[in-house]
């Protein structure tokens, strides 16, 4: 219920939701206050335009992609002893694989962690469970099973309660064989944040191990594009407000 309750109020502050809100109220309060009216609906507008903008979204990614990539050099005498890739949704009744499988994002960050186990020879633990306890499959057991049949890894252990980031570090930490083991953490370099205080709250000794940046500006996009609103842009910076939020509410509640 609670993550109910939170992605409803997500999608009516965070945009186009919040701008939506906006403009309705200023729409109401055109007859009886007319330049509080277009005021409201022009800064909707306004802010809709400019979270459109793919320059604005390098912007906000790049305050939240603070931990930089693994090098080779970083790998070459691995300190941890496991990696921990954390789930990020499912496909769901996914008519080509026949039901459910991990969702493209999931896919990105499996795909890395798979690359790391190649370099290291470590162990996987996947975590993500059913958040909105449906009685479906839990996300661990989809990421397993593409870490098996897709990359060939069959040294891999599910986390399959967590129904958050806080979560994926509470029921990780009783996965792991003895206190202090330090592990390589999988997750988008704009969850990493909130990833890493989650784990350090946690007692577990992390190595951030990001992958999929979105703050760096695609090469072959001619400079003008990052002037023009596209969807794209508008979904990413929604996640990365909806990211710095989840920060101040973490930081707050744990």
């Amino acid at each position: 219920m609670e993550i109910l309750i939170t992605r409803g109020i997500e999608a009516w502050l965070l945009p186009p939701g919040g701008f939506l809100l906006l403009a309705a109220l200023g729409a109401i309060l055109l007859r009886r206050r007319k330049v509080l009216g277009r005021v409201l609906i022009s800064l909707s507008m306004i802010g809709l335009y400019a979270l459109s903008l793919p320059l604005t979204t390098q912007w906000l990614m790049r305050t939240l992609e603070t931990h930089p990539a693994l090098t080779a050099n970083d790998l070459q005498a691995p300190r941890a002893q496991a990696i921990v890739i954390l789930g990020a949704g499912r496909y769901a009744a996914a008519p080509e694989y026949g039901g459910d499988t991990v969702s493209a994002l999931a896919l990105e960050r499996l795909r890395y962690g798979a690359r790391l186990h190649r370099l290291t020879g470590l162990p996987i633990i996947v975590s993500a469970g059913d958040p909105f306890e449906r009685g479906v499959i839990p996300e661990a057991v989809l990421m397993k099973k593409t870490l098996t049949e897709d990359f060939q890894i069959t040294d891999v252990e599910t986390e399959e309660q967590s129904r958050s980031t806080a979560e994926n570090a509470l029921y990780t930490k009783a996965l792991l064989d003895e206190h202090g083991v330090e592990i390589y953490l999988v997750t988008h370099a704009w969850h990493m944040p909130r990833a890493m205080h989650s784990f350090a709250r946690a007692g577990i000794k992390t190595i951030p191990a990001p992958t999929g940046f979105a703050s760096m500006p695609a090469q072959d996009t001619p400079e003008v594009l990052r002037w023009l609103p596209n969807a794209h842009a508008l979904s990413k910076s929604a996640l990365a407000l909806r990211e710095m939020a989840g920060m101040v509410w973490y930081r707050v509640r744990y």
